[in-house]
């Protein structure tokens, strides 16, 4: 079981991961460099920026939001089971 909570742990990880980056590239792309060094020095102001911008970045975001929301649910999980 343990082994099963940190695949799915890393795979969210990895999850938000790429939406960060994602969402950070694509602020600095579009010539946004305060979004951009906002959403790399305080990671909560990428989901703030990907919902402004939602039409542009809903995988990014859904990526970031989806294993935000794992990896709290699996902490919860591995909580209840020790």
């Amino acid at each position: 079981m343990e082994i099963l909570l940190n695949i799915l742990a890393m795979t969210a990880m990895a999850a938000s991961v790429v939406g960060w980056l994602w969402i950070t590239v694509m602020a600095f792309s579009e010539g946004e460099i305060l979004w951009g060094l906002g959403c790399l020095i305080i990671s909560p102001v990428c989901l703030i920026y990907g919902f402004l911008n939602f039409q542009e970045l809903k995988i990014p975001v859904l990526m970031l939001a989806i294993g935000l929301v794992a990896r709290i649910g699996l902490g919860a999980i591995a909580f209840a089971t020790t």
